[in-house]
């Protein structure tokens, strides 16, 4: 009877280990269950978290190359108006050494006039005479 004894005790021992052995496999599925939900939360707010980022850099990306656009515009109308200016500082150089060539010419004549003003006064004297 000893024996019987102690093997149902040993039975009720083997029963509540397998029990509390049971109770600890359903908790820990639980809370791996539980974990599983929060990761796949976690990674969905991730993933819309990215999506809103990803929009992000392709809206800096898009007034990047607006810019860029801008630049090369504004560096083309740069060259362009050097340019301009350049032929303009050209035909500006020719027109004054026209007119510096012009000056001396109307200097050199303004100078003969006065050297031979008696000369000129004179022929307006006989003037009256070849008519």
């Amino acid at each position: 009877m000893i024996g019987v004894q102690k093997t149902i005790r040993e039975q009720l021992c083997e029963d509540q280990d397998n029990t509390l052995l049971w109770q600890a496999i359903q908790q820990l599925t639980i809370q791996f269950q539980q974990k599983e939900r929060q990761l796949l939360s976690e990674n969905s707010k991730l993933k819309q978290d990215n999506i809103e980022l990803q929009q992000q850099v392709n809206n800096l990306e898009n007034k990047q190359d607006g810019l860029v656009n801008e630049i090369q515009d504004l560096r083309q109308l740069v060259r362009r108006v050097y340019e301009e200016g350049e032929g303009e500082v050209k035909n500006l150089r020719q027109r004054n050494s026209k007119l510096y060539s012009q000056n001396e010419t109307l200097k050199k004549s303004l100078s003969n006039i006065y050297e031979h003003v008696e000369d000129f006064a004179h022929l307006k004297s006989v003037g009256p005479l070849f008519e």
